[in-house]
This record gives structure tokens, C-alpha cells and sequence, in this order.
């Protein structure tokens, strides 16, 4: 047995024991076609970057498991293909998350950077252990102080500031769960415009089910996620619309500006996260964005 260095995903999913037990009955096979569609289409399914397909290598090591109501994706960083190990996770972790909501679900979880033995089957080792502990609050995936390092050292070795990395109102760093590229959606085919509404209207309908007092804890979850959506309509200049306007965004800022020596004035890491059509007027100055 020997443990190496893996970058690993732990998604806690929101109500999935609840779900699998309704796919069990035959009165409601569009659930039991949903998953399915989960755990033979979406997560075999190949990474992409910036909208162009590529496969992952079979030696990659990339895997995902399942446990009860959880599921975990990790790959090795010793395996160098074109993906960096922490960003082929972090990709495969929001394609799932999109197919979860696609069935009304939520996704808790963390991802950290760590000693890890892997088989086909199991999983067990201090990098997994602490993806495991992450945050249990919001329905947010966050990164783990090792898994921050991680995407700092590939950073600082000229890999780009993915924007499906954001930071959230407490300053950590999370993935964008529901990125709109088209190639995460649960639907290759589908569009973001078409899923989006969808989103909303599975959002909005568990808020307006969870209006009782009983359900306080499960409504601030779909609340803190709407606000999400609205970053995310905000940010990406999206057609769909919001859900409520007063419920505002969770404050967002898809990574900070770099801190960098010389000029104030040059911008290019921007472009890595600026979405296609939309026009950003930057400040002089190296507050936060």
C-alpha cells in the first residue's frame, strides 16, 4: 500500500438518500432514468476548457466513487496529462453538480490537495480526510488550504486563473458549481439558456415548498444557491432572469487581482474569466474587483 499526493473532491449531495429511495419505486422511473443518465453518461463523461472537448486519458487515474449519499472524485498530481490533476477534479466535480441540480439537488463538499491510496473501489488517506471535514454550511464546494496552494503553485507556473474558481463572501476560495459551459451542462446538447431556466424554476419552486418554520434550515441553502444563480446571471451577462431581486448575489468576485509589482495598469489575467460579450471597465487602482 502506498499513499501518493491526489487532488480529491468530496460532494456531500442534499437529499440524494430521499431520491435514490423514490427511484426504487416503479411509480417514479424519471428518477431512476435520472440516475442513470448521472453514473453512465455524466460522470464517464470527457473534461473540457474554454468550450473545446478533450478525453481524459485512461492514464490519468481520474475516478469517481460513490458512498451512500456522497461522492468522491480524486486523481493522482504525480500523472501529468492535460489536465493538472486539481483542475480535471474540480471540472468533473461541477459537471456532476450540474446534473445534481438538473435533479433538484444540492451540493456540499470540499476539495483538498493531499496523501491519498486509491483503488477501484475505495479511497482512504489524509487528503481525503480532509475534503471530508470541509464546511458543512452553505451548498458550496470549497477549497481546502492545500488545494488553495495547489491552484496558487499552477498559477504562479503559467497555467490561467480558471473562472471556475470564485471567492465567496468569506474570502475563500470556491468552485463556480453551476459554471455555464456548455459542455458541464447534464445535456451536451442542451443549452445554458434552456438550463439555466430550468434551474431557476427548481430553485424557485423549493424555496416557495420550504416556506415553513420546520424547513428554515433547508430554505437557507436554496436561498444562499439563488443567490449564486444571480451571480452568475450578473456576471456572465446571462438572458435568464433572476430570482427575486432583493435576495441580491452572494458576493463573488471570481478570484482577487494579483497582487503583483510594476504597473497597475495591465490586466491581462482578466481575460482567462471574462465572458464572451461582456464588457468590464476596470478601476486604476488594485482594489478588488
Amino acid at each position: 500500500m502506498v499513499f501518493s499526493h491526489y487532488a480529491v473532491a468530496y460532494l456531500d449531495i442534499l437529499g440524494f438518500s430521499e431520491f435514490v429511495k423514490e427511484a426504487e419505486d416503479n411509480s417514479r422511473p424519471e428518477k431512476l432514468i435520472a440516475l442513470k443518465k448521472l453514473f453512465e453518461e455524466v460522470i464517464p463523461r470527457e473534461i473540457s476548457i474554454d468550450g473545446k472537448n478533450a478525453s481524459y486519458p485512461d492514464n490519468m487515474e481520474l475516478r469517481c466513487l460513490s458512498f451512500s449519499d456522497s461522492i468522491v472524485v480524486s486523481a493522482p498530481l504525480e500523472v501529468k496529462g492535460s489536465y493538472p490533476a486539481l483542475i480535471a477534479v474540480s471540472i468533473k466535480a461541477i459537471q456532476i453538480s450540474h446534473s445534481l441540480l438538473d435533479m433538484g439537488l444540492l451540493v456540499r463538499g470540499g476539495i483538498a490537495v493531499g496523501n491519498a491510496y486509491q483503488t477501484n473501489s475505495n479511497i482512504l488517506g489524509t487528503g481525503y480526510q480532509e475534503a471530508v471535514k470541509m464546511d458543512k454550511g452553505a451548498p458550496q464546494i470549497t477549497l481546502a488550504e492545500s488545494a488553495e496552494k495547489e491552484l496558487g503553485n499552477l498559477i504562479k507556473c503559467g497555467r490561467p486563473r480558471y473562472s471556475i474558481f470564485a471567492r465567496n463572501e468569506q474570502g475563500n476560495i470556491i468552485l463556480n458549481s453551476i459554471h455555464p459551459e456548455p459542455t458541464y451542462m447534464p445535456d451536451k446538447s442542451g443549452t445554458v439558456a434552456e438550463y439555466y431556466k430550468k434551474y431557476r424554476e427548481i430553485i424557485f419552486g423549493n424555496l416557495n415548498k420550504l416556506n415553513s418554520q420546520e424547513h428554515s434550515q433547508a430554505k437557507d441553502k436554496w436561498i444562499w444557491f439563488a443567490r449564486l444563480f444571480n451571480a452568475n446571471i450578473k456576471y456572465f451577462s446571462l438572458s435568464s432572469i433572476p430570482i427575486d431581486d432583493e435576495l441580491l448575489t452572494v458576493s463573488i468576485n471570481y478570484l482577487n487581482p494579483p497582487d503583483t509589482e510594476g504597473s497597475s495598469t495591465s490586466f491581462d489575467w482578466m481575460k482567462h474569466f471574462t465572458a464572451p460579450g461582456m464588457k468590464i471597465q476596470f478601476n486604476s487602482t488594485k482594489e478588488k474587483n
